[in-house]
């Protein structure tokens, strides 16, 4: 069976978030609810909830548990506790990000399990993704209600403006 490729978006609905003024929280309206991103309180914020940073990394984790459950459950193994951390370093020149990340098991495992589990979890579509080539299309727009990746600047077929090395905070 050959397969097409298939573009097409992961969420029926955006994600969507808002900034108020005078506050550094931000309120992220996702399918079925609210969460409140913030800073912690060296950085601005009031630390009533995570960090941009600490939600990626709560995605991996989230992720790479949930997918190893579905395999274990599906294999029939007797493997009922699972732990994983994550942590992340960045370097500034040239910038580059690293994230590591150990997974633990309550029981004891096969050296077999062990390959397999490791291999599933490295492979875990949040893990595939943060791995994967990732384009980011910025647009501006007057109007809040328009879809993601659409909205009136830059007009036309042009892409977002990409200078790495200008910071645009000068």
């Amino acid at each position: 069976m050959i397969r097409k490729k298939t573009t097409l978006r992961l969420f029926a609905k955006d994600i969507t978030g808002d900034l108020m003024k005078d506050r550094q929280e931000v309120v992220v309206n996702w399918r079925a609810g609210q969460l409140i991103l913030d800073e912690p309180s060296f950085n601005g914020g009031k630390d009533i909830g995570p960090d941009p940073f600490t939600t990626v990394l709560s995605g991996l984790v989230g992720c790479t548990l949930t997918t190893l459950r579905m395999y274990i459950k599906r294999k029939g193994w007797n493997i009922t506790d699972i732990h994983c951390s994550v942590n992340m370093l960045q370097e500034a020149e040239p910038f580059k990000t690293s994230v590591f990340r150990t997974v633990s098991f309550g029981q004891p495992v096969t050296g077999e399990q062990k390959e397999r589990l490791l291999w599933i979890a490295k492979n875990c579509p949040v893990a595939r993704l943060l791995q994967g080539e990732i384009n980011i299309d910025t647009r501006l727009s007057d109007d809040p209600s328009v879809p993601a990746g659409t909205g009136n600047y830059p007009s036309g077929g042009q892409s977002s403006f990409d200078d790495t090395n200008n910071d645009p905070a000068e």
